[in-house]
């Protein structure tokens, strides 16, 4: 039993789709193994997060992307086979037909279609097979539901397709007008994310200079008043305690874009790190608000949190 548990265990960490997961985790490992070497430790780290995460989100927004293109293909496609049927040919001469037309995404699961019923599998298995590859699509999966009872209850499936295809026509046609009312809501993440940034901006010129006047105050014996206050990494120092984790990453990150080093390195660090989350985070909401997935805003993430880090990593090191 124990042996098949560590096959089955096995089995699933060497799956394709796991390996950049187990790649993440091992260069983690590594970076927090390498605690001392803040600047390698911080590579590392970063490095094992976007091996971990990049490729499944690029592969849900291409996926996304993917199935907006074969749903918007679809209503074109199920009036060609309409238009067949009442000429006379029947479902298998259509495909054949539908197959050498350039449908865009979708050609590929035509010829899939067509080359099962060819191979003499049962149309209701081949319709069903496609609604199994296209489970991550609702509209579609619906679509040949109702295809597949039509052709099996025996009903006129030129009319049905006809008539389905009007459906997801209208349906799409209201998907294009809410989004064209939600992409202001796009707009205002977009503001909202960058004014989020010109706060940081401020905050960091205010910070700073304070903390500059209360080391200052401070070397000079003085007791700093209100502008008192001091790195917070410096009681962490020769401390390897898992609450001070936090310092030789903001130290690395200062070493990597030129900052200096010091308390007014571990608030330029926080601030870099806050915008990279922050854009990360109100991407995925602007894609979940302006095209109803989350998937959809993988590219406002990037965009949002790439612009912030070299936006702020450009300001900062100027002022």
């Amino acid at each position: 039993m124990k042996k098949q548990k560590k096959n089955k265990i096995l089995e699933e960490i060497t799956k394709p789709k796991n390996l950049p997961l187990v790649a993440a985790a091992i260069l983690i490992t590594l970076g927090l193994a390498l605690y001392q070497f803040s600047a390698a430790m911080l590579n590392l780290v970063v490095l094992g997060v976007i091996v971990g995460i990049a490729p499944f989100a690029l592969i849900s927004y291409f996926e996304y992307a993917k199935i907006r293109a074969i749903e918007d293909q679809l209503p074109i496609f199920l009036l060609d086979l309409a238009e067949s049927q009442k000429v006379g040919l029947t479902l298998h001469e259509s495909l054949r037909q539908a197959s050498k037309v350039d449908y865009g995404k979708l050609s590929p699961e035509i010829k899939k279609v067509y080359n099962q019923l060819s191979w003499g599998i049962r149309v209701q298995d081949v319709f069903a097979n496609f609604a199994e590859r296209m489970k991550k699509s609702k509209l579609t999966t619906r679509v040949v539901s109702i295809i597949n009872e039509t052709y099996v209850s025996g009903g006129d499936i030129g009319r049905t397709m006809e008539s389905t295809a009007s459906d997801i026509t209208a349906i799409k046609e209201a998907e294009k007008e809410r989004q064209s009312v939600t992409s202001q809501h796009t707009f205002i993440m977009y503001a909202i994310y960058f004014i989020f940034i010109g706060i940081v901006i401020g905050l960091s010129q205010t910070l700073i200079p304070l903390l500059n006047i209360g080391t200052e105050s401070q070397s000079a014996g003085g007791i700093g008043g209100i502008f008192a206050f001091e790195d917070p990494c410096k009681q962490c120092e020769g401390l390897n305690d898992i609450q001070c984790i936090n310092c030789p990453i903001f130290s690395g990150l200062c070493s990597m874009v030129g900052f200096e080093q010091g308390g007014s390195c571990y608030y330029n660090a926080l601030f870099v790190l806050m915008a990279v989350v922050q854009g990360i985070f109100s991407g995925l909401v602007a894609g979940q608000i302006g095209e109803g997935s989350v998937s959809a805003g993988v590219k406002h993430s990037i965009i949002m949190s790439v612009t912030g880090f070299f936006s702020l990593i450009v300001i900062l090191t100027i002022l």
